[in-house]
């Protein structure tokens, strides 16, 4: 309104988006309604906008949805959802990370923000409504998977996993496409997700409501039959599927009439193989998966039956008994198929007693075949839900509290309405009542609190309507009614209605159309709806024949799934008249509705309401007829009015203090704030009813706070006015002085300019002089200096070749003499070889012939019979002798061993002496060369004629020119080849450094999963410890068969068979000393578990950093050394057991942490310092201890893995620890908090502030947190970090891990919250992180990376605190934010609000002007808006050699608990 506005005025002047225009006004009624002030401009909730009505709600709208691109907005307690029809980046795993936790009143709209308010309180309800094609479905799925993230992160289960695969089986079996809704969802639903006492989902339970069984064999034109059938005709070619006998959708009745056939962007084949693997998940057996195949392919098949009329007046029917639909249906569902064609003809009816068969005609014959098509698919489809029902059930568990989602239809008007919109829209009014009864609860609650006198609000009641549908002689009474009728009709009961409710007792919400008498009007309290009564007692009555269920009933496949067995949903059609009618629809209808209704009130009721912004399913196009259409339809703006009735606005005497602080008299100060509005608001606004204080909050009629802001608006423009005056006068003043000092400058300028040119014209002159004489002195020079330099060139050259070329031919000449000398040498050497090799050859035969001999004397003496008597003497003297000397051989066998070992020692030392005595005479052999052998005098004749003669023909001239050539090209080829190869080798390294990076990271994330696992599998132990489960594996016959299979004594002569006794009696003994060697090492070991899990935290912080690491190390090698590896390789294995169970009884402690972790790391680098390297096959050992002798390769390897593994998982641990406590303190501290106080003081912005009705504020005890809480958490991990003497590379990686989670959480809640999103709050914010910076460089900590990490949080700041007018300022925007992807950059524009009047919204032109800057900008940034918060940056420990340890140099106190050891 640009000019004030006087009764009788004819016009106003307003100024609109697209400019100036006058408005007529023919009386004060006329009036345009008022806009809401600028700063209201995309209001999060619409209650908080000042004027309250239907232009500004829809503008408000229309606002977010298009400029912002923000489809969520709040209205009071609602959820306002429109449908984008576009992929937004909005509900990934980070944004659902990002809501986690936070307070409904803080972050933009979102349907994550409800489902994160319910899991608050539990025991409420979502309420998702709207018309088909408004995104109802979509927004179920969301709420669902973020309960399943949320709610399944404590334990990991797979009920949240089942829940999540309900949802494409639902919508395969359960969504058509009509011509709204390419994925509409034919039934409501209502889902039960059941919580344990920690928050994670154990169970879960749906409710379905009036699937429209009518869809399954009729579709208006444009649409299609439920997806179930399309995906098992496009899978038709699967070898499974080849059995089902089915063809393309345009060959079936059922698939074919709408003449849709593909939905574009959708593939059904891989939608079924989605189905599929939901129904595994789930616990569907393949078998039984084709079994539901198999049924639904006979509705297919069913619907093709060929039914013909005959007869003089077509009153008869049949079906050809060739007929193959028919025939493919009996073979799929295993029933006798002329039974099926007889009764799908034939009836059977009572007639006196007598059962009498009655032709059909081909009309009802074809009613018969749909209505058992209908039946077939509806039981189906209930024996899926149940089925799914028990598989989201938890066995042994009880949910403690549930939250229901409800995905129910909404109001539908289309141009001929039936049954189905007459039950759907009974159960919008059931609905639409209890809306409007919880939003009046909560404005009452609201007043009463902060104890208003008010009066009662009126809000518009539909009980009316509703008794008119339910009530006693309702609509529902007289359908029932009829359809108990044996002749009833719909026409006679659209005469009923007529005289029940216009005649004798006329109904406000009844009416009759003027120009049908077979149709009737209700006026619902979104619109009025014409209902044609065709088909609504056929449809109530849902009635199947008996025969034909008879039938189905002799089928084996029905009788194992059970389908048949239960008619709960329809009614059978009998002979007898007592069995008709037992439910009908509308009576099951309502009976499900009211329990639902039942639920809904026992909850605390949460609704969003899903709009269609316009009919062509175009992305982010508005159309404002549809969208106020439906806005009234599903009760926003009954909300607006219930809202516009009371007090809408609503400020805290704080917040109203900071915003009109000017306009306030008396004290400025916060602490009188209250005391000041009551003084200084009657005066502002005269009428005392437009406004009220409360206790806390003072409350604002519709419009005030429009009125307060103009009078604002006006104060600071007086203001502004007196400001200016002073200010253009100073700067008047300012810029005559400086007139004047600039004239009297330019004067004096001038006058020097004139006389310093004349003074160079002169020196010009004479400069001009000097310059011919020296340049004609420099010509001749030059020419001289030319003519001697060639001179000298050319005697230099001439000189040079002479030299060389003699030289070369000295090169040539000492060449061919070495090459004689190396040729003669070698020949020398071969005939020595020779003639060593012949002595040799000799000298074997003369051996060999003696060795024969001596081997036939031995042959004859063997076979002598003296010679065994000899042996066989004295053989019992032995035996007893041998049982007498078995002590003897015990204790010899120990002496045995040492002297063994000291032999192995020695034989290791001289094999060491002699390993140096070879490389010494190598090397010595290199240094001399060997003296040639002796070689004949022809030979050498020989030799040196060949070699002339190859001299002669060799053209020695060329040869040394060639190769010292050839060696001068490699040398230009490696010189400008060495910066290519360089930089080729520097990227394979930085490919291979990312590659091994990333698999580090995926091995890390394994090893976590592993961890994880564990955990949950020791939960399932301690859950299950009551259940005994008795195995009794070592039975006798089991010990019995070990016994035969161990190894038994072999006798290699049948002389000694009785040495078999001693034998058995030593293994005996053996078995003995083994046996009490394993319960020492078992005892051992249990010590050892003990000593580390047992030891107190005050104790082992005490300890010097690394003390149980080396005790355990010298242990190790102490066990090692004495050869026994079993005892080594199990005191290994406790000690890594032990340290594990170490870290989990001290989960949660962060210096218990630290201290194993530095201890894991140690004992992993003493391993591996000592332990063997297989160099070339063969073990060498790299020892630096004097009192131990060398590790025992007992794959070590094994050991250093598990301590690696153990390393990362304390790491992992330590992290986790921090993340915890950083996570609820992150945002409030780095975003909320004002460490430079009173910045924002005057940053209050309307309506932010209020929070949502019927979400109570979450309360925090003690003071909020801060950025000094953070540091302190921080400086905690540190200090752990740096008492156990870390390596500075582990807490760089430590710390760059954390500061990367504070940045990703504060800046995905920046990106989140639009009240975060203005100057002076990115100031605090700035600084905030200032600090952050500040304390890691004091640390020492920014060369890890960590300080990097905080860069995207740095440049957004930097976005909201940089100018934003010019395309100057685009361009620096996009220099400067380099870290953030162009999607960032835009959602933080768009999101900018003004925190003053002095401050402006950033245009759409600058958004779309940064848009294409960025449209050229190649910065990778991944295309997600969020930040991934769950990222995880792999891990390496430093290999750092520690220094040389001995058991002499340890300090081991008695806290430790390990007297059981002992100094060796």
């Amino acid at each position: 309104l640009l000019q004030d506005y006087s009764p009788g005025e004819k016009h106003l002047l307003l100024q609109l988006s697209n400019g100036k225009v006058n408005y007529p006004v023919a009386s004060p009624s006329d009036l345009p309604p008022l806009g809401n002030p600028d700063i209201l401009e995309g209001e999060n909730d619409l209650t908080a906008l000042s004027f309250l009505h239907e232009p500004a709600v829809l503008h408000n709208l229309r606002v977010r949805f298009l400029d912002y691109s923000s489809i969520y907005t709040y209205c009071g307690i609602v959820l306002v959802a429109i449908n984008p029809y576009d992929q937004l980046p909005i509900y990934g795993e980070e944004v659902i990370d990002a809501y986690s936790g936070q307070d409904m009143a803080d972050m933009e709209p979102h349907i994550f923000s409800v489902a994160e308010e319910c899991l608050l309180t539990f025991q409420t309800s979502i309420i998702i409504s709207g018309e088909s094609g408004s995104g109802k479905t979509v927004s179920a799925k969301f709420t669902m998977r973020y309960f399943a993230v949320v709610g399944g992160a404590a334990q990991q289960t797979s009920v949240e996993e089942r829940v999540l695969a309900s949802n494409p089986i639902m919508e395969s079996i359960g969504n058509a496409k009509t011509t709204r809704n390419d994925n509409s969802s034919r039934f409501g639903k209502y889902i039960e997700i059941g919580f344990g006492r920690k928050g994670d989902i154990i169970a879960a339970n749906m409710r379905t409501y009036l699937l429209e069984k009518s869809r399954v064999v009729f579709q208006a034109s444009a649409e299609r039959n439920y997806h179930i059938f399309y995906q098992l005709c496009a899978s038709r070619e699967l070898p499974e599927m080849r059995a089902l006998k089915l063809d393309g959708p345009e060959r079936f009745r059922y698939t074919s009439q709408g003449g849709e056939i593909h939905i574009p962007g959708t593939d059904d084949l891989s939608d079924l193989e989605r189905t599929r693997n939901a129904f595994t998940i789930l616990g569907v057996q393949p078998d039984q998966q084709m079994e539901l195949f198999r049924i639904l392919a006979a509705v297919l098949h069913l619907g093709n039956v060929n039914i013909q009329a005959s007869g003089r007046s077509s009153d008869r029917s049949y079906i050809d008994a060739d007929d193959r639909s028919l025939a493919v249906f009996s073979k799929l569902l295993g029933v006798e198929g002329p039974q099926m064609a007889h009764w799908l003809c034939q009836r059977r009816l009572a007639v006196g007693g007598e059962m009498l068969v009655k032709p059909m005609s081909g009309q009802q014959a074809v009613e018969a075949r749909d209505a058992l098509a209908k039946h077939i698919y509806g039981q189906l489809f209930t024996w899926t839900v149940q089925r799914l029902n028990s598989a989201l059930r938890t066995q042994g568990r009880q949910s403690k509290s549930f939250i229901g989602v409800l995905d129910i239809y909404g109001f539908e008007t289309f141009d001929r309405n039936s049954f189905e919109q007459f039950c759907i829209n009974y159960a919008n009014e059931k609905l639409q009542q209890q809306f409007n009864r919880h939003v009046f609860h909560l404005e009452q609650e609201e007043y009463v609190r902060e104890e208003l006198a008010w009066s009662r609000i009126e809000f518009s009641d539909n009980q009316q309507c509703i008794n008119l549908i339910e009530g006693q002689l309702g609509l529902f009474d007289l359908l029932d009614e009829e359809c108990r009728m044996p002749k009833g009709s719909d026409e006679s009961w659209v005469r009923k209605l007529y005289d029940q409710h216009l005649t004798s007792k006329p109904h406000p919400h009844f009416r009759k159309p003027r120009m049908s008498n077979s149709a009737f009007i209700i006026l619902h309290f979104a619109d009025m709806v014409q209902y044609e009564c065709d088909g609504f007692l056929d449809k109530n009555r849902d009635t199947v024949f008996e025969e034909l269920i008879n039938i189905l009933k002799a089928s084996q496949l029905f009788q194992q799934q059970g389908n048949v067995s239960s008619v709960a949903n329809g009614s059978v059609r009998s002979g007898k008249r007592a069995r008709e009618h037992k439910l009908t629809v509308g009576f099951q209808f309502r009976q499900s509705l009211q329990m639902l209704m039942d639920t809904l009130n026992s909850t605390t009721p949460h609704y969003v309401r899903c709009i269609k912004p316009n009919d062509l399913k175009e992305p982010f196009l508005f159309d404002p007829r549809r969208t106020v259409q439906q806005l009234r339809a599903c009760g926003v703006l009954e909300t607006i009015r219930i809202s516009a009735a009371g007090y809408p606005s609503r400020w805290t005497y704080e917040e109203f203090f900071s915003r009109y602080r000017l306009l306030l008299r008396g004290s400025q100060s916060q602490e009188q704030a209250q005391a000041s509005c009551r003084q200084t608001l009657p005066e502002l606004i005269p009428d005392p009813d437009q406004y009220c204080f409360g206790k806390t909050k003072v409350f604002f009629r519709a419009g005030q706070v429009a009125l307060l802001e103009r009078l604002r608006a006006e104060r600071l423009r007086v203001a502004a006015v007196i400001i200016q005056g002073r200010v253009r006068g100073w700067l008047a003043r300012i810029r005559y002085t400086r007139i004047c000092w600039a004239t009297v400058t330019i004067q004096r300028y001038c006058r020097g300019a004139l006389a310093r040119r004349l003074a160079l014209t002169l020196r010009y002159t004479k400069a001009a002089l000097v310059i011919q004489k020296t340049y004609r002195m420099v010509v001749v020079r030059q020419l001289f200096l030319m003519i001697r330099q060639a001179t000298i060139i050319i005697q230099a050259f001439t000189r040079g070749t002479l030299e060389r070329r003699r030289y070369r031919l000295l090169v040539a000449e000492q060449a061919a003499v070495l090459l004689q000398a190396r040729v003669r040498g070698w020949l020398a050497r071969q005939a020595y070889r020779r003639v060593r090799a012949a002595v040799v050859y000799m000298q074997c035969c003369v051996r060999r012939r003696a060795a024969r001999r001596a081997l036939l004397k031995l042959k004859t003496e063997a076979r002598s019979v003296e010679r065994y008597r000899e042996l066989n003497k004295g053989m019992e003297v032995k035996l007893m002798q041998l049982q007498l000397r078995a002590d003897q051989e015990g204790r010899k066998s120990a002496a045995l061993r040492e002297t063994l070992h000291a032999e192995r020692e020695a034989t290791g030392a001289e094999l060491e002496a002699l390993r140096a005595t070879i490389q010494k005479l190598e090397s010595q052999k290199q240094e001399k060369p060997q003296p040639c052998p002796v070689i004949s005098e022809r030979e050498v004749e020989e030799r040196r004629r060949a070699e002339e003669k190859a001299y002669l023909h060799l053209p020695h001239k060329y040869t040394f020119s060639l190769l010292s050539l050839c060696v001068f090209y490699v040398f230009i080829l490696l010189c400008v080849c060495a910066e290519h190869v360089q930089q080729a080798v520097s990227q394979a390294s930085a490919a291979l450094r990312a590659e091994l990076d990333e698999e580090r990271r995926k091995y890390q994330g394994l090893l976590r999963e592993f961890t994880r696992l564990e955990q949950r599998y020791d939960n399932l132990r301690e859950m299950s410890l009551g259940q005994q489960v008795s195995l009794s594996l070592l039975t006798p016959s089991f010990l019995l068969v070990c016994q035969l299979a161990s190894p038994s004594i072999v006798c290699y002569d049948l002389y000694l068979v009785d040495e078999s006794c001693f034998v058995r009696f030593l293994e005996s003994q053996l078995r003995g000393q083994r046996n009490q060697r394993e319960e020492e090492l078992e005892a051992l070991r249990w010590q050892l578990s003990q000593a580390i899990s047992d030891i107190r935290v005050d104790s082992a912080l005490s300890l010097p950093p690394g003390l149980p690491a080396s005790v355990l190390f010298l242990c190790v090698r102490h066990a090692d050394c004495s050869g026994d590896q079993t005892h080594t390789r199990s005191l290994c294995s406790a000690a890594v057991t032990a340290m594990k169970a170490a870290l989990k009884k001290h989960s949660n402690d962060v210096d218990m942490t630290a201290l194993w972790l530095k201890n894991g790391c140690l004992l992993h680098d003493l391993l591996t310092q000592h332990s063997p390297k297989q160099v070339g096959g063969t073990c060498i050992c790299y020892l630096h201890l004097t009192d131990l002798q060398h590790l025992c390769p007992y794959k070590p390897h094994v050991l250093i893995r598990a301590l690696s593994n153990l390393c990362i998982q304390a790491y992992q641990q330590l992290l986790s620890i921090t993340e915890k406590r950083l996570q609820n303190i992150i945002v409030p501290a780095l975003l909320e908090s004002e460490t430079i106080p009173g910045l924002s003081g005057s940053a209050v912005k309307l309506g932010t502030s209020r929070k949502r009705a019927g979400s109570d504020p979450r309360t925090v005890g003690g003071d909020a947190p801060t950025m000094g809480l953070v540091l302190r958490e921080l400086g905690a991990l540190h200090t752990a970090l740096s008492h156990q003497a870390l390596p500075p590379t582990q807490m760089e990686q430590a710390f760059h891990q954390l500061t990367y989670l504070i940045s990703a959480s504060a800046f995905n809640s920046l990106l989140l919250r639009k009240d975060m999103c203005c100057w002076s709050r990115g100031m605090q914010i700035r600084y905030n992180v200032s600090l952050l910076e500040e304390w890691l460089r004091s640390r020492g900590l920014q060369a890890g990376g960590a300080v990097a990490t905080l860069e995207p949080l740095i440049q957004a700041v930097q976005l909201l605190q940089a100018g934003k007018k010019s395309e100057a300022d685009a361009q620096a925007l996009v220099q400067t934010c380099t870290a953030l992807s162009s999607q960032q950059i835009v959602k933080i524009l768009t999101l900018y609000t003004p925190s003053s009047d002095l401050d402006e919204r950033v245009t759409l032109n600058f958004i779309r002007t940064v848009q294409g800057l960025l449209k050229g900008r190649s910065d990778g940034q991944p295309p997600q808006l969020l930040m991934d918060v769950r990222r995880v940056f792999p891990v390496t420990f430093p290999y750092l050699p520690p220094p040389v340890l001995h058991a002499e140099q340890l300090v081991i106190p008695d806290s430790l608990k390990i007297s059981f050891l002992r100094r060796a």
